[in-house]
């Protein structure tokens, strides 16, 4: 029998790592001749990135030194691959922009910005990267993606005609001009742009990127209408300028607003899930595969913004793979989760407190049990046969 696992984190519990090797280890003392296949999946940010360093095929990490969202310095590495026979850079928001660097407050709100995200990009164009795969999330930042732009090369200037220096929330200084937008974007003419995110968020608006993230991020109801509005601004900017209408697009108001700076630049939105299975190998995996076992610490069901575990199942489906997902919590909204072909466990095996179900001895040891009883569930049906 030949089991593939691929799990996410289970956040502030378990890496995708640990939880794979626990599963791997039940497995094993049930059965130690089953042929086990591991790889991570995970939903994008800093995870990411460790997941494909460990998991994704000839990665290279590339060393890099820049800004945090706050303009201090830091070191925000990225990954290097080829995808589709081209070089692929792979960049996580995070690593510049990550909201762990930060303690949200009306003040980090106007300060923070996307510019280091930006010089990561115009690093990577200068090694030679045809695509760049920015993997979003858990960032701090509600700029638009200005800053990012700005390190690429566009100019905004203030009220009087000077130019804005970096490091500032442009969203925060008024601006008034923008140059040299066009010519930045041709640059990325022949130049993929992934933007990997499950949002539907567009950019601006009542539902956009402010609205939906700002408060988290530290932003008070006044500041987060400023800046909704001067965001929109900048989009009917992008509509004069490259007769691009980029304001409708669902997914572009991930990470305050940096995939519609993304878009600007010819970015297109793509699932997390499928790219994230596609550099991990995991179809190639799953060929004659008996079992798919991925997990997660929460599992929910919401069609219009999937999950990466719902999108990996849902590979496993098409495949012809039986599919489990284990888990800390099952969402209510599972209950009308039309996938007929998959079946998700909560690992809980008795009422606990959060803070005891999330200690990771105890979490592992609820896994290996429930990996235990779904073998053997697995081992009765194929006796049957």
């Amino acid at each position: 029998m030949k089991v593939v696992i691929a799990a996410d984190a289970f956040k502030d519990c378990l890496s995708s790592e640990e939880v794979n090797e626990a599963v791997r280890e039940s497995i094993f003392k049930i059965d130690p001749e089953v042929e086990v296949v591991t790889a991570g999946i995970s939903d994008g940010a800093l995870d990411g990135l460790d997941v494909l360093k460990r998991w994704g095929r000839e990665i290279e990490e590339i060393p890099f030194k820049t800004t945090d969202l706050m303009g201090r310095p830091v070191d925000a590495p990225y990954l290097t691959t080829n995808y589709k026979k081209a070089p692929l850079a792979i960049i996580a928001t995070a690593s510049t922009a990550g909201k762990h660097r930060i303690l949200p407050s009306p003040g980090s709100f106007i300060r923070a910005t996307s510019f280091g995200l930006g010089t990561q990009i115009r690093d990577a164009l200068g090694r030679g990267a045809k695509r760049i795969l920015i993997l979003t999330g858990e960032t701090g930042v509600s700029d638009g993606g200005l800053g990012l732009l700005q390190a690429l090369g566009v100019n905004f200037y203030d009220e009087e005609g000077h130019l804005i220096g970096r490091d500032k929330n442009l969203l925060a200084t008024n601006f008034k001009e923008v140059r040299n937008l066009e010519s930045v974007a041709q640059q990325f003419n022949h130049v993929e742009i992934m933007i990997a995110t499950n949002t539907d968020r567009p950019y601006a608006g009542y539902r956009g990127a402010q609205r939906t993230w700002g408060m988290d991020k530290g932003g008070t109801k006044k500041q987060i209408e400023v800046f909704d509005k001067r965001m929109d601004g900048f989009f009917m900017t992008v509509i004069k300028e490259l007769n691009l209408d980029l304001r409708d697009v669902a997914g572009l108001g991930v990470d305050g607003g940096i995939g519609g700076a993304l878009a600007v630049l010819g970015g297109q939105i793509v699932p997390t899930g499928d790219i994230m299975a596609n550099l991990v190998g995991l179809p190639q995996k799953l060929e004659d595969a008996d079992l798919f076992i991925t997990g997660t610490g929460k599992i929910s069901h919401h069609p219009q913004t999937p999950h990466v575990i719902n999108q990996v199942l849902d590979l496993a489906t098409k495949m012809s793979v039986p599919a489990v997902a284990i888990c800390g919590q099952v969402d209510n909204s599972m209950r009308h989760y039309p996938n007929e072909k998959v079946a998700v466990f909560s690992i809980q095996r008795r009422p606990s407190s959060l803070r005891r179900s999330m200690e990771t001895r105890y979490a592992i040891v609820n896994i290996k049990i429930v990996t235990r009883n779904i073998i053997r569930l697995m081992n009765m049906a194929r006796a049957e046969k």
